[in-house]
This record gives C-alpha cells, sequence and structure tokens, in this order.
C-alpha cells in the first residue's frame, strides 16, 4: 500500500522520478505510474487502487501537468477521497495552479531551495511514520479487548 500517490504528465516523468526516488530514500512507500505499473496490469484500475489507499498526493505542478486531463481527474479523486495534497511546483507560480487546488500549501522548486523541499519530505516522511506507529498500537489495543473478551 502506498503512502503517497505521485501524479505528473507524462511529459515530466524525470523530474517525477526524481521525487520517487527522494521519496523511497526516505522510507516513503510512493506509487508513480512510469514505474510502479507493471506489464499486464490493468493500469486504471491499479492507479485508482493505489490512489484509493494512499493517503498523500503530490501534485507535480508543471505547465504539462496543469493541462493534462489524466492529472486533473486524479487531483479530483484525491480531493473527493480527501487526501492530504501537497502541490509540488515547477516552472509555474501558486497564482498558476488550478483554482480549486490553489487552497493547499504547496512547495515551489527552485535550484535555492532543494534543501527545503527534502525537509519538507522528512517532515511528511516522520507523519507517515508517527501514522503507521499509532495505528499498529490501535490495532494492538483492540486485538488486546478481544482476547480479554474471549477469556
Amino acid at each position: 500500500m502506498p503512502d503517497v500517490f505521485i501524479s505528473c504528465s507524462e511529459k515530466d516523468v524525470q523530474l517525477a522520478e526524481w521525487l520517487y526516488k527522494s521519496c523511497r530514500n526516505l522510507d516513503i512507500n510512493a506509487f508513480l505510474a512510469p514505474i510502479s505499473l507493471q506489464p499486464g496490469n490493468k493500469w486504471k484500475q491499479e492507479i485508482l487502487s493505489n490512489l484509493r489507499e494512499s493517503k498523500w498526493f503530490f501534485f507535480l505542478a508543471t505547465n504539462n501537468s496543469i493541462n493534462s486531463a489524466a492529472v486533473m481527474h486524479e487531483i479530483g479523486g484525491a480531493l473527493v477521497l480527501n487526501k492530504n495534497i501537497v502541490p509540488i511546483l515547477y516552472g509555474i507560480d501558486f497564482p498558476d495552479l488550478p483554482d480549486w487546488i490553489k487552497e493547499y500549501q504547496g512547495i515551489k522548486v527552485t535550484n535555492d531551495n532543494v534543501s527545503h523541499i527534502k525537509k519538507t519530505l522528512e517532515s511528511i516522511s516522520e507523519k507517515i511514520k508517527a501514522d503507521k506507529v499509532t495505528a499498529a498500537l490501535l490495532i494492538g489495543a483492540f486485538i488486546g479487548v478481544l482476547l480479554l473478551a474471549n477469556k
């Protein structure tokens, strides 16, 4: 199950692969269709399933992606599913984002702020890990209650 779903235009795959590798280096399980989809998979079903399962949604916002119908569909799904959405802007400014995504705090990628992006990804990684620990503790407590109730 992915922690993060990365949405991008197929024209921006090289930049998306950098983001994917950065996530993986921080032990963030990321889904990026060009890397994650395997030959023979039903790609549409696989994309929807991974979008549903992820908690975070990284929108790689570029001139290409803001004009991509597929990316707009993925963003719509992320909004409906109430994902934690993080626009990551490259080559565009915040006013260029679609109106319905402007309310989400984003990150603008420049040559000068790569360390800031890394710190932001590290912070998200810590949140993901904390959520996993909390979930494990809740499951453990639930199992403990069930075991006690059966005695």
